[in-house]
């Protein structure tokens, strides 16, 4: 089956489909493919060692060649001629390769048991089932992959926030901010957050790094034992998108001018 996706999380879960699920199975396995070959060498060790006994009966393995082929000999192919001309090549009446009838029946008789197994069982290993599966163990590993990744963000990573997480940016703000920068940013015992002046620079990377280490001589602490690396972004986030606002009570303008690069 292809899977066709970018994910990493999903390519690695199709490829572990074709691993072997636990160490015990890889044993298993590996046993079973070691019998297979000390019994081809036994069974070529016992031609050889009739051979030795029997010098002058037909080798053993010719024969089976035989029975396997039904190969006419040369010198008897007159038997089998038919009228077939073409190019002046006449064509044999030859017969099909009992291996391949053999092998012809044994697919015969799988295929009840595929059938069975695929079709009548819960065992849901269809390729959509398959497909379905490998989905499900993609998901489940993006959202593993990206609750670590929330917690790697910092200031050399931050970034703005989409629209749900400036969302959750504005409940942290009120819950936490309000105290000192007022309901709407407009500033109170702390700065307003409403225009473009700044006393520790007015990126994101500047905003993000003064709410995460806070400002002790000026009276505001850090928030980086109290909000997550995420928490932090989207409270950034919230503030940077409070520019502007110009709510009718702002707090005069304090710091210096920010003006992006």
């Amino acid at each position: 089956m292809i899977l066709l996706t970018s994910d990493p999380a999903a390519i690695i879960a199709v490829q572990n489909t074709f691993l072997p699920a636990d160490p015990l199975s890889a044993f298993v396995v590996g046993v079973l493919v070691f019998i297979l070959v000390v019994f081809f060498l036994l069974i070529l060790a016992l031609i050889q060692f009739k051979r030795i006994l029997y010098p002058s009966e037909k080798p053993a393995l010719k024969g089976l060649m035989q029975q396997l082929t039904d190969i006419v000999p040369v010198e008897n192919e007159a038997a089998i001629l038919t009228d077939h001309v073409y190019d002046g090549i006449r064509e044999l009446d030859n017969n099909l390769p009992p291996w391949w009838k053999y092998l012809f029946y044994a697919t015969i008789v799988y295929s009840f048991g595929y059938m069975y197994y695929y079709h009548f069982t819960d065992t849901d290993r269809l390729q959509i089932g398959e497909y379905q599966q490998e989905l499900r163990v993609a998901e489940a590993d993006m959202v593993e992959y990206r609750k670590h990744a929330a917690n790697s963000i910092d200031e050399s990573n931050v970034k703005m926030p989409d629209a749900a997480g400036i969302k959750e940016g504005d409940v942290l703000f009120q819950e936490n901010c309000i105290a000192c920068h007022g309901k709407t940013g407009e500033g109170g015992v702390g700065p307003n957050l409403v225009d473009e002046y700044w006393l520790h620079g007015g990126s994101l990377t500047d905003v993000f790094k003064t709410i995460k280490y806070g400002v002790p001589q000026k009276g505001m602490i850090s928030w980086k034992s109290q909000l997550s690396p995420l928490n932090l972004q989207q409270l950034t986030g919230y503030i940077m998108n409070l520019k502007g606002t110009n709510p009718g009570n702002a707090k005069a303008p304090q710091g210096d001018k920010y003006e992006a690069k």
